[in-house]
């Protein structure tokens, strides 16, 4: 395996594992468990950087995985909104 080779199956474990956090803490949001989600922007830009940084063929085959990911985070930021509204918070209170 070659370096970009071993680095895009690193860069590509890496965002399983970062998907399947994100998973993760949604379903717990769901149960109503509050989550510490400190460092996952931090995450997740690294994450865009290293994609960025790949050759194109290999950024291009994590596309999937890619959008798994911003639609698990979109699923997670509604079930942070829709636990919110359940406790009757709302931005500016």
């Amino acid at each position: 395996m070659t370096d970009k080779s071993s680095e895009a199956a690193d860069v590509g474990k890496r965002l399983g594992m970062i998907v399947d956090y994100v998973r993760d803490c949604r379903l717990r949001v769901t149960k109503g468990e509050i989550m510490d989600l400190q460092g996952l922007d931090k995450n997740v830009i690294s994450l865009c950087d290293a994609i960025a940084k790949l050759p194109e063929k290999e950024g291009h085959a994590l596309e999937g995985q890619m959008s798994g990911l911003i639609d698990s985070l979109e699923e997670l930021a509604h079930a942070m909104k829709e636990q919110q509204e359940k406790l009757g918070l709302t931005e500016g209170e």
